[in-house]
């Protein structure tokens, strides 16, 4: 009898690689699709002022960019994996992006 061996069989979840188009911005659908939360879950990261989504007139319509999508990602996996709520994941969020200020900071100091 031929039964198909584990390096035939297909994996139960692959893992989806986003490769955005530059400047590129993505419908609240789309982008909750490629961040892999629901409409909801960005919805509320946005305005909890997790995410910052681009307004587009005239009606105000929202889209999101590549960062906004990387940012979605990262909120969901702290509270999906490490089971962190969102006043903590805004508090971590802006401790790394001051961390990543000063490291650009101090790379510009080292070049003078």
């Amino acid at each position: 009898m031929n039964t198909p061996s584990d390096a035939d069989r297909a994996p139960a979840q692959a893992l989806e690689v986003f490769e955005p188009q530059p400047d590129a911005l993505y419908s609240l659908d789309m982008a909750a699709r490629l961040a892999g939360v629901t409409r909801r879950s960005l919805l509320i990261y946005c305005r909890a002022g997790l995410v910052h989504p681009v307004l587009l007139p005239p009606v105000g319509a929202m889209a999101f960019s590549e960062e906004a999508i990387r940012t979605a990602r990262r909120i969901e996996h702290l509270r999906v994996v490490h089971g962190l709520q969102l006043p903590l994941i805004r508090t971590l969020l802006n401790l790394l992006d001051e961390v990543e200020r000063l490291r650009v900071e101090v790379r510009f100091l080292r070049n003078r």
